[in-house]
């Protein structure tokens, strides 16, 4: 395949500075599977089948909870809820202004290991993604949230392997996008409730899809990476725009990357993100052409191991990633006017970091890279 593009874009991103990190207990082998923020703090999912949560900027303990019986396969935050999947086959929606040892507000039960979930725009649908049962069949299940016991529709045939990821349409709230082990990406149409009606386009990228999600103005494209570590731009009608291959191969452009951490769409700057992350714990963020990549910035110094998840808001500076180093690191384009506390380790910018804010405080946030295939 002919080799990828990459020049160097510092000035699109400001510069993210580690902060504070959490320190594992001595002889801890949990990992940290994700890292987001909710209302009340910093919500890691970790190995040990809880959910912990830290103050923000501080990464303070505030307690944790602790449900499910099997692997934290997803969680995700909304309004003042916090919502969590797991291979007890369970999706929970948690209220967190209750305190952290009350139970879940609402449970969401199937007989298979959840893999992925996602929740519509207006909070009426739930979709989840499972694993291959017993009988061969990976099957989606649906639900409105305000009606639990049962879905209200099963899709099964439309995949042959376990499911890996749910994204539902940033702005119309009967669309969603499933993507499988088989390789295809699907889009579906929630309003109608038979699978071959339903069933609007299906994509077939060839390698087992281990993330997707829509992008652009009007989210008329998707992004798919896979186990393979490869990288594919489609329209939501099936139309390949774009197979970057495997992305390792940017070693040979000087950005050494061993794995694909997920992608991320700035909606302010029509600029759609890679993160990709190397065995040492490093973190690489680029942004993504038609047909080239441009690399931004290295966050450095978070982690010494695999970087399981990566989360940031433009808006607010502030980043958040979790590793199987089993530390939280918070990241930010302006230090914390809060100390840290005594049970992390701070981390204060070198004078070359200063100076990279310093210049990428005065990039415009206008600076962007639209994706623009046409």
């Amino acid at each position: 395949m002919t080799r990828i593009p990459v020049s160097q874009a510092p000035a699109l991103l400001p510069k993210f500075n580690l902060h504070v990190r959490t320190n594992p207990q001595p002889g801890s082998d949990t990992y940290v599977y994700d890292a987001i923020n909710t209302d009340i703090g910093i919500a890691a999912s970790t190995s040990d089948v809880c959910v912990k949560f830290f103050e923000p900027s501080t990464l303070q303990s505030k307690g944790q909870l602790k449900y499910h019986k099997d692997q934290i396969t997803e969680i995700k935050a909304r309004s003042n809820s916090l919502l969590s999947a797991s291979k007890d086959g369970q999706i929970t929606i948690w209220d967190l202004r209750q305190a952290l040892s009350a139970a879940p507000a609402l449970t969401f039960k199937t007989k298979d290991p959840v893999l992925s979930f996602d929740v519509s725009i207006d909070d009426t649908m739930l979709v989840s993604g499972s694993a291959l049962d017993k009988n061969c069949c990976a099957k989606i299940n649906l639900w409105d949230p305000r009606t639990v016991a049962q879905p209200i529709a099963v899709f099964e045939n439309s995949h042959s392997e376990d499911v890996s990821q749910i994204r539902c349409h940033p702005s119309i709230s009967h669309q969603f996008l499933s993507g499988s082990s088989d390789g295809l990406l699907c889009t579906f149409d929630a309003s109608q409730t038979d699978e071959d009606e339903a069933l609007l386009y299906v994509a077939n990228t060839g390698a087992s899809i281990s993330g997707c999600g829509y992008f652009g103005p009007s989210a008329q494209y998707i992004y798919a990476h896979s186990d393979m570590e490869t990288l594919q731009l489609w329209t939501n009608e099936a139309t390949q725009l774009a197979d970057f291959g495997d992305v390792r191969d940017l070693a040979e452009s000087g950005v050494p990357i061993d794995y694909i951490i997920g992608c991320k769409y700035n909606s302010q700057t029509e600029s759609l993100y890679l993160a990709a992350g190397t065995n040492e714990g490093d973190i690489h963020l680029l942004h993504v052409g038609a047909g080239s990549f441009e690399h931004v910035q290295a966050l450095q110094s978070g982690h010494s191991g695999v970087v399981r998840g990566l989360n940031w808001d433009l808006g607010q500076g502030w980043a958040v990633s979790g590793a199987e180093d089993g530390r939280v690191s918070w990241w930010a384009t302006t230090v914390p006017a809060q100390p840290p506390s005594p049970l992390v380790q701070a981390v204060s910018p070198t004078a070359s970091s200063q100076k990279d804010k310093s210049a990428s405080s005065r990039a415009s946030n206008g600076n962007s890279r639209r994706f623009a295939p046409y």
